[in-house]
Formats: C-alpha cells, sequence, structure tokens
C-alpha cells in the first residue's frame, strides 16, 4: 500500500494555487487505473479547495510518480515528481521549474527519464528540457 495525496486548492486572492496528483505506470508506459482505498480528507495548503490521502495497491511492476505543482505570481508554475515503487520507497525525484524537468538523485536515470517523460506527455505537460543531474 502506497500514500498517495491529491489536491486541488487556491489561495483567497486567487493568485496561487496548488494541485497534487498521482499516477500509476509501468515502464513501458501502460497506466493503470486503481481505486484507492482509506480515503480521508486532509487540510489543503490554502484555504480553498480540498485535499485528500489514499492507500493505493500498486502491483509489483508498477511505480506511482507523484506531482506537485505550485502556480504562483505572473503565472509561473514550479513542481516536484517523485517516482515511488510499489511499496512506497522513493527511487527518484524531479524538480520542474521554467519548463525545464531536472532528475536529481537518481540511481537508474534513464530507466526513470522514461517514465517521466511518458507521464508529462499523457497529461500534456509543457517541458523544453530534461536534464539529470548526477549526485
Amino acid at each position: 500500500m502506497v500514500r498517495v495525496v491529491t489536491e486541488r486548492s487556491k489561495s483567497r486572492s486567487g493568485v496561487h494555487a496548488c494541485r497534487r496528483m498521482y499516477v500509476i505506470i509501468d515502464l513501458n508506459c501502460n497506466v493503470l487505473d486503481v481505486q484507492p482505498r482509506n480515503t480521508r480528507g486532509i487540510k489543503p495548503m490554502y484555504s480553498r479547495g480540498e485535499a485528500y490521502e489514499s492507500y493505493v495497491d500498486v502491483p509489483a511492476n508498477y511505480m506511482v510518480v507523484q506531482m506537485s505543482f505550485i502556480r504562483g505570481l505572473r503565472g509561473r508554475v514550479k513542481g516536484e515528481f517523485m517516482v515511488l515503487d510499489s511499496k512506497g520507497n522513493l527511487l527518484c525525484r524531479a524538480l520542474y521549474r521554467k519548463l525545464k524537468l531536472r532528475l536529481i538523485g537518481c540511481s537508474e536515470a534513464d530507466k526513470y527519464l522514461k517514465v517521466v517523460k511518458c507521464v508529462t506527455s499523457s497529461l500534456k505537460i509543457p517541458v523544453k528540457r530534461y536534464s539529470v543531474i548526477k549526485g
């Protein structure tokens, strides 16, 4: 069981907004639609909107990509992608800034870069450049 969060909220002024979602995918870009268990409401980041915490059963060959985006001033979007295995362990992390996606701290970066590219193309997230930061 993997803990995932879905959220859609915005500030009182409407300038800032937060969106969190997840996708269950395998290495061949096959997306799996799984019904969550034990869904409960949690406090959202901003005052208007809702957030939910769920637990999802993930098959052994699939992984969870948890995405978090924040829109700030002038419509600039910052985000983070976290690739989790079927047990909930962090495999890779990617940062999204200025339409660039940077993978950080990945042991097998090529494999996870392919997964992240599949997710961004299927959700139509605009990305100018992909890069891998070794470290």
